[in-house]
């Protein structure tokens, strides 16, 4: 077996210096074509052994992902025999934790790929203590999709994984989104503990305007603080919706009692809202005033009485009794969502969905800001157990596998939703659009995966490469306003996520949260005066802040301020 390995190694040596790589992406001309009905592009690779060439090392990496994301060719798969059948085990955390015996996704990816695959879907603090389990008892899963990245690390260190650059070469669909942020989310130590996944959930979070108001008050969108300070009063001095009493507002919370919710989106107009570093030194927003010219902003808000009454305490849902029924100018939503319920608020009125749009990104009086919210981590690791590099075969075919199941490859839609139109063809249709983006439209009362309870587990399929960052909708009125506005927001700059980058002590992170949740709001209802704000600062960092400075400026090798 050692001999085996050390050809291995000779091989992917040999390419290195031959210059030989497989084509990665479609050409331009390709890039709006989705694979044909039936077709299978996983193609033996045997009709020419010299056309079996070993994928290089991936050594670049992008810094965001493709804007119009397209198939990689079907040939850089030639790398992996299909002729030979193999066993092994998928595990992740998906929504049902169950499975049925006679699985059709099952079925067809195994005839596709020769293979006898054990899928897995566990609850996340099931999946944990399985994961340990097995590996302590030496019956590792192949492949775990780990939500938990202090536990992928634990096992890299204890010399349990594959390192993630090993297998990456043989994922080039899913190679395209491991962003150099993402990269450094799995390098530990200088080493890939494993391949991170593109989020599920879109960045579609943004701050709606009401349009019609703007246009009643002759004002353009607000671009700096005191444009919109000056839209807020107007909010409610002005009595938009015409009816003569003084029931409009600017904003609310919809927090529950349990922090600003909505309103903190206004944070980025004073720069980043979480841990960051500037000249290679930590930084945080309690330390440079960011917070403080925040909870500045919120307190002449609440002063000023242009907050709903309710503003703090009162739940979402409760909340939409102002948001639904024009009584607020601004809220903070995913455009479809918002599009979405307010079409269904207003008895599927067309007209009605016309008074929201999108705000850019807001900037302080000093020109701070500029950027949204950092973006979402990744959805999980891609961990695999270390024993695969004895059967680089095997790992090559669970690449393989996994690979065709990225966005937009040939599987994706497969697994998605319950089985895509290659399983049950009445139920679902996908529709691929030039931009990158895909209609996936499931018939709700025809589709098994809905019908019929015993194949409700069939949707955890879709946890292995599912997301809605390019998923919209092609139904009037609400599926195209609200995908457009999706996707406006989505692209929209962000602040650098350094917070997926760290690990911070749990504990830490708890009394932090509670010592926020009790203070900050002190500052906006006036109970405490921002002329302490320095000895805040200090109570801060008694409370566990400079212990997390330290430990984040340690964990991303910069210095303290």
């Amino acid at each position: 077996m050692i001999n085996f390995k050390k050809a291995v190694c000779l091989l992917i040596a040999l390419c290195l210096f031959s210059g030989l790589i497989l084509t990665g992406c479609k050409s331009n001309s390709d890039q709006a074509d989705t694979p044909k009905d039936g077709e299978n592009s996983s193609t033996t690779g045997k009709d020419n052994i010299n056309d079996v060439i070993e994928p290089r090392p991936v050594t670049e990496f992008p810094d965001a992902f493709p804007l119009a994301p397209s198939a990689v060719d079907p040939n850089v798969y030639k790398y992996d025999d299909l002729s030979k059948k193999y066993s092994f085990e998928i595990m992740l955390s998906g929504a049902i934790f169950q499975s049925i015996d006679d699985d059709p996704i099952k079925k067809y990816m195994d005839e596709k790929f020769n293979t006898d695959v054990t899928f897995t879907s566990l609850k996340p603090e099931d999946l944990r203590n399985t994961v340990a389990v097995r590996y302590s008892s030496g019956d590792a899963p192949d492949v775990v999709k780990m939500p938990f990245k202090e536990v992928a690390i634990t096992l890299f260190d204890q010399g349990n994984l594959v390192e993630g650059s090993v297998v990456l070469p043989y994922m080039p669909q899913l190679a395209q989104y491991v962003t150099k942020s993402y990269r450094d989310y799995a390098t530990v130590d200088g080493k890939m503990i494993g391949i991170p996944r593109y989020p599920t959930f879109a960045d579609n979070w943004g701050l709606f305007i009401r349009k019609d108001w703007l246009e009643a008050f002759g004002m353009d969108k607000p671009a700096t603080e005191d444009q919109l300070f000056e839209y807020a009063t107007a909010c409610v001095q002005k009595d938009p919706n015409r009816n003569g009493e003084a029931d409009t507002w600017f904003m609310g919370g919809a927090g529950s009692g349990n922090g600003f919710s909505m309103l903190n989106e206004l944070r980025t107009m004073y720069g980043h809202t979480g841990i960051h570093v500037v000249d290679n030194k930590i930084n945080h927003p309690i330390l440079n005033g960011s917070t403080r010219d925040f909870l500045k902003f919120l307190n002449k808000l609440y002063s000023n009485n242009l907050l709903t009454p309710d503003w703090y305490t009162i739940d979402w849902e409760r909340f939409k009794s102002y948001s639904m029924n024009g009584q607020v100018g601004m809220l903070r939503y995913p455009g479809w969502n918002l599009i979405d319920e307010t079409y269904n608020a207003h008895n599927k009125d067309a007209e009605s969905i016309q008074v929201w749009e999108p705000m850019d990104p807001l900037v302080s009086n000093d020109g701070r800001g500029g950027k949204l919210q950092p973006g979402s981590a990744p959805d999980g690791i891609y961990i695999f157990k270390k024993e695969l590099e004895d059967d680089m075969g095997k790992l090559k075919r669970i690449a393989h596998f996994l690979d065709t199941c990225m966005y937009p490859n040939e599987n994706y839609w497969t697994v998605s939703q319950g089985g895509g139109p290659e399983i049950y063809q009445d139920g679902s249709k996908v529709t691929f659009n030039s931009d990158g983006t895909n209609v996936f439209y499931i018939e709700k009362d025809v589709h098994p995966a809905y019908t019929e309870q015993k194949n409700n587990c069939l949707w955890d399929w879709q946890f292995i490469g599912y997301s809605l960052i390019w998923q919209v909708y092609d139904d009037e009125p609400v599926g195209v306003l609200g995908s457009k506005h999706n996707m406006y927001v989505i692209g929209l700059p962000r602040y650098t996520n350094y917070g997926m980058l760290i690990n911070p002590d749990p504990v830490i992170e708890t009394k932090l949260r509670e010592f926020n949740l009790t203070n900050e709001i002190a500052f906006v209802l006036g109970k405490r005066s921002f002329d302490e704000w320095d000895q805040y600062v200090k109570e801060w960092k008694d409370a566990g802040g400079q212990e997390y400075l330290e430990n984040a400026a340690e964990q991303l090798g910069v210095s303290m301020p």
